[in-house]
């Protein structure tokens, strides 16, 4: 899904035999090799984010960045304590600033106006965190609670997806230097092996998350900080002699090993778990960086240090900076095959990478004027860098123009133009997209155990009790509104991504999702349910029962293997069973029409007419409305209700906006202040299939 970001150890680009920068600094020996093996790490990565079957590897060039940053950036320390015995933390800072902070702000920046003409207002939106969080380096966090937001934008398609690895490593370095010097103070033997037991630490975490939660194993820094810490022990263990014994001939074979094992768990030859392959990638980066160092004639460095690769190398940075930008960019504008987008995002991130390295960093790095700061220039540094992510990014992003580039008209299916009934009229100005976006609802629910924690409004009516997903959500507002109206009691259990019948899981959630999930459904019918004693239960939410979409993504919970419709079928019979027990009347309201193929909120921002964003009623009902029927047909405690009527009052063809309300946030909810203003109709409608009869 993402990468690393890669380190250069000199401050500036080094060249053989002097020092990497031109302040006074500490010499060590320069490796081209090492160099040529960034471009192998940067291009793994761009091939894998491309989407090539044979790369589905690839984002192990972020394990190998993290190895080879940790070596390197602990080699440069290591001289200076070891030669001077003390360490100057400013001017370190000073050169991480200056080595990684201008190409980031300019590609921060560059993307942000980029994206404000391929892009509306309303995707931009979505990504002002990120770019907040990739200037601050605390994006890999961003990502991170991001995942575990059901309503969150896809963080897949956010062009600032990958600086989620610079915030691990400048966390990372904003420690280090300092542990480290630390520990110098008491040997090297103590230094070694208290950076295998933080490795071991940060291992385990990795190892827990993986069982718990895959993507906090992926973001989270304690779980990552493993990779870097292994390539700063294998730079303490080498200062302490490891492989002095071993020949060229042997060491030859160690970097071979390490290259041929990187190259295999890159690919999709082998299959395993995401975690485990990052283990096995920090292993192999291991042997093939110490390969490297200690036979540097061997024939694998000798190609690496040729110049190409090792050009590259150097601009393997901005490489990666640019890469995934451009990907997203070129796969909204062209509809072509990965191995186009692999080609030209290749070319358009090197050439990127290679102006940016000329004009950008090389000026900034080797400017003498800026030697002679420390940590003067890290805080302006950091200090611009937040100024631009609070002033400068929001107003380029939140900009609202439409996108010249890529503007799209949808067309409903069936209908050869949305126009009419209001469809010509004009998008109007002055929309709050934002608002419109985030114009979601409520979720509540509680534990099988405390089911009063589920009423949220009392009255002396009928006790209604309203149970669904993010589709239901949107109609919470609605629900409080008419039993304040109606005066009867409501209780909720509705959480996002969640189906009303017990049975199913839906595999398309965060974990933290599905563990609500299975809160709000598994017993709870059977514990909760005749605690609340409802009189009416209403059911609602978006059917999973189409085989392409949710054919991977539903399963039964008790692990039995059927197909997809057949397991929609038993739980809403098991499920409706044992509500139609305790409830007098059972509600199950039917598919409502959503756009499922376009977001007619991004649609309305990128066009000039409300018709170029209509959305038409499909043609067939859905298998489960099918099952409800049939349960409805079985018994007269349970009722089916359609609503669609009271939301397209324009059917067979639905407007986006009615008046000035938006009807859509996204594909597939309607706006809760859409809802909630047709709550007269609502009510009749549940009225004329006899759900209220007598009872308010």
């Amino acid at each position: 899904m993402a990468a690393s970001e890669l380190l250069s150890a000199p401050a500036a680009d080094p060249a053989p035999g002097r020092a990497p920068d031109p302040a006074p600094a500490i010499e060590h020996t320069y490796r081209a090799n090492l160099d040529g093996l960034r471009s192998i790490a940067v291009y793994l990565v761009l091939l894998f984010h491309t989407g090539l079957p044979w790369a589905e590897g690839g984002f192990i060039g972020v394990d190998l960045f993290f190895v080879l940053s940790g070596f390197l950036v602990s080699t440069v320390l290591l001289d200076e304590i070891e030669q001077t015995g003390r360490l100057r933390v400013g001017r370190f800072y000073a050169r991480r600033v200056r080595r990684l902070l201008p190409a980031a702000v300019v590609v921060v920046v560059a993307t942000a106006a980029t994206f404000t003409v391929i892009w509306s207002v309303v995707r931009r939106l979505e990504i002002v965190g990120d770019a907040q969080s990739a200037l601050l380096y605390y994006a890999n966090w961003h990502f991170l609670a991001a995942s575990g937001d059901y309503f969150a934008a896809d963080t897949d398609k956010s062009p600032y997806l990958h600086f989620w690895s610079l915030a691990i490593e400048e966390q990372y370095y904003v420690v280090f230097p300092v542990l480290l010097l630390l520990l110098s103070r008491f040997g090297r033997r103590f230094m070694l092996w208290s950076l295998l037991g933080l490795m071991g630490l940060s291992l385990a975490a990795q190892l827990y998350w993986a069982q718990v939660d895959t993507t906090h194993a992926y973001y989270g820094t304690d779980a990552r900080l493993y990779q870097l810490l292994a390539g700063a022990a294998l730079a303490v263990a080498m200062r302490r002699g490891l492989g002095g014994a071993l020949t060229h001939r042997s060491s030859t074979v160690i970097g071979t090993v390490g290259l041929a094992g990187l190259l295999v768990l890159g690919s999709g030859l082998v299959g395993m778990a995401a975690s485990w392959r990052g283990i096995g990638a920090t292993v192999v980066a291991g042997l093939l960086i110490g390969g490297l160092v200690l036979a540097p004639r061997q024939p694998v460095s000798r190609a690496l240090s040729r110049p190409v690769p090792v050009f590259l190398g150097r601009i393997s940075y901005g490489t990666y900076l640019w890469h995934w930008p451009v990907i997203i960019a070129l796969t909204t504008l062209l509809d072509t095959s990965p191995w186009a987008i692999a080609g030209f995002a290749l070319a358009l991130s090197t050439g990127l990478a290679a102006l940016s390295y000329q004009v950008v960093e090389m000026p900034i790095r080797k400017a003498p004027s800026l030697n002679r700061f420390g940590w003067a220039t890290a805080v302006v540094g950091v200090s611009a860098s937040a100024v631009l992510a609070v002033s400068v990014v929001p107003n380029i992003l939140e900009n609202d123009r439409r996108p010249q580039l890529s503007e799209t008209t949808y067309s409903p299916a069936g209908s050869t133009t949305g126009d009419g009934a209001g469809g010509d009229e004009p998008v109007p100005s002055g929309i709050d997209w934002e608002a419109a976006a985030a114009d979601r609802g409520e979720s509540h629910t509680c534990a099988a155990d405390r089911p009063d924690d589920c009423i949220v409004e009392r009255g002396s009516g009928p006790h209604v009790l309203f149970i669904g997903d993010s589709q239901a959500m949107s109609f919470v507002p609605l629900f409080r509104r008419m039993a304040s109206e109606h005066d009867f009691t409501l209780s909720l259990n509705v959480t996002a991504g969640c189906p009303w019948q017990e049975g199913l899981a839906n595999d398309n959630q965060a974990d933290n999702g599905a563990r609500t999930c299975e809160s709000a459904r598994v017993g709870w019918y059977d514990r909760a349910l005749p605690e609340l004693d409802p009189d009416i239960v209403v059911l609602l939410d978006r059917p999973r029962d189409d085989e392409k979409d949710w054919g991977t993504l539903i399963k039964r919970r008790d692990g039995k293997d059927q197909p997809l419709d057949r397991a929609v079928y038993e739980t809403t019979q098991e499920t409706l069973g044992k509500v139609s027990e305790v409830a007098d009347k059972t509600v199950v309201v039917q598919r409502l029409v959503m756009p499922e193929d376009f977001n007619p909120l991004d649609c309305l921002a990128s066009s000039s007419t409300i018709g170029q964003c209509a959305v038409a009623v499909p043609n067939t009902p859905s298998s489960s409305d099918g099952f409800y029927a049939a349960a409805a047909a079985q018994s007269d405690d349970i009722v089916t209700v359609n609503l669609n009527d009271v939301f397209c009052a324009t059917a067979p063809v639905c407007q986006p906006m009615d008046g000035d309300q938006v009807v859509w946030r996204d594909d597939h909810h309607y706006t809760a202040s859409y809802v909630e203003a047709r709550s007269a109709g609502v009510w009749k409608a549940f009225q004329d299939a006899g759900v209220f009869t007598g009872k308010g």
